[in-house]
């Protein structure tokens, strides 16, 4: 291949991966995130304006919005709203003077952490997903794991406590041996047994564990605004009979379109060639974002509808019909990668007769009956709502009457469900 073949086949490939990376972070975004993002870029770009909707012929003649005051009421809302977690990772890693390739990978990885800031997947399987190389897998996680705050890039609960005192220099410390070596017996308040095997006294023990009850277990609750929030769904599911429909809300993503008056204004400066390349360049990153937003929402829409299509008895039924489902079933059959189905489900929610769910809700493991977690939720639910609240049904009650309908769970599942369901023990559930 001659040389300017070469080059031309490099900015081929450089565009594309451009592009790429434009729709995984319109893809990765929540509906909010979108919207400052669409606003900085029309902030940014004069060749984008936003495409009002035709007026409504009900409001009064005073009532009229122009494209100028809603990008700066957008704008405004843009400045004051506090930024999400991966938004403030990936600021740091822009900012960290990182290898391209290190820089590359590590904001890949931002995007595989939920609300708490724990990854959603292994990193390993990101890594073999892109391609990586251990060594390049190491410094990516490492850089993420630097990040403030400090804690996230874990895998779960342990990993970021971990984090956390490292942070703090106490790597060598008896809460990180703890942390280390002695989780069941930390988690499970046996500090004696981990004295005994440790040489340590027991005081000496709850005082570490009392260190590590300090730290914090949701690293990235600073930044979740789910709870500060009313929750606009991104899709609705309409039930008509027996026939579920599955649309997009479209909620707070404005529509972006190409400036006529800009496009007028290159055709005017075609003599003077400064001019017309920076126009140029600003149609170009246009339209590769109206694009990557178009292409973000016919791929949750696909992703959706394959969702809805399997967990028709959830929609029909409600919550008690929840069967298992995974990311990879939803992958093969759309022919999307998992990873693409883990960012159009993150943070995006669905609104049906059964009220609202965040999409990645819909996505359960299997009990091995067949049965969801959440289905046997529901029927713990529906169980403690017909007893007598004279004599509450225990645990142990709610443990026999569901095997006796088939599914075989703990005790301690039953406990834990109903915790999670915030219903109260039967000891304290009981009435004279």
């Amino acid at each position: 291949m001659s040389s300017a073949g070469m080059q031309q086949g490099m900015r081929q490939s450089m565009v594309a991966s451009a592009a790429m990376q434009q729709f995984m972070r319109a893809l990765q975004a929540t509906n909010m995130e979108l919207r400052t993002l669409t606003t900085q870029a029309m902030a940014a770009n004069p060749a984008l304006e936003e495409e009002l909707p035709p007026p409504d012929e009900e409001r009064e003649p005073l009532e009229t919005d122009t494209a100028a005051a809603r990008r700066h009421d957008f704008l405004l809302d843009s400045l004051t709203e506090a930024p999400s977690l991966s938004a403030h990772l990936e600021e740091q890693i822009r900012r960290s003077a990182l290898p391209a390739k290190v820089e590359e990978a590590a904001l890949q990885l931002v995007q595989q952490l939920d609300t708490r800031g724990y990854f959603s997947e292994a990193p390993a399987d990101i890594a073999r997903q892109h391609g990586w190389s251990p060594t390049l897998l190491s410094k990516a996680l490492q850089a993420v794991q630097d990040l403030d705050p400090a804690g996230v890039g874990a895998i779960d609960l342990r990993e970021s406590l971990m984090l956390q005192l490292r942070r703090e220099g106490e790597e060598a410390s008896l809460s990180m041996q703890l942390l280390q070596d002695f989780w069941p017996q930390l988690v499970q308040h046996r500090y004696a047994d981990a004295a005994r095997e440790l040489g340590e006294s027991e005081p000496a023990v709850a005082g570490a564990a009392r260190r590590i009850a300090q730290l914090n277990p949701n690293p990235g609750a600073a930044f979740d605004r789910e709870d500060n929030s009313v929750m606009e769904p991104d899709v609705l599911v309409t039930r008509k009979g027996d026939n579920l429909e599955v649309s997009l809300t479209h909620a707070n993503i404005p529509r972006l379109t190409l400036s006529a008056e800009y496009r007028e204004m290159m055709a005017e400066q075609a003599d003077k060639p400064e001019v017309r390349r920076y126009l140029s360049r600003c149609f170009s990153e246009g339209r590769e974002l109206i694009k990557a937003i178009a292409q973000r929402q016919e791929t949750i829409l696909r992703v959706a509808q394959e969702i809805v299509q399997r967990q028709r008895a959830f929609f029909l039924h409600g919550p008690a019909a929840l069967v298992p489902l995974r990311m990879e079933q939803v992958a093969d059959a759309t022919g999307l990668h998992v990873s693409t189905i883990s960012r159009a489900v993150n943070g995006k929610y669905l609104k049906c007769s059964w009220g609202v769910f965040e999409l990645r809700h819909l996505f359960t493991t299997d009990l091995g009956d067949s049965l969801s977690p959440e289905a046997v939720q529901a029927r713990i639910r529906e169980l403690i709502a017909a007893e007598d609240s004279r004599k509450p049904l225990s645990d142990a009650r709610l443990e026999g009457l569901l095997a006796a309908e088939g599914i075989h769970i703990a005790r301690r599942t039953v406990a834990k469900y109903r915790d999670q369901l915030r219903i109260l023990p039967a000891s304290l559930r009981k009435t004279r």
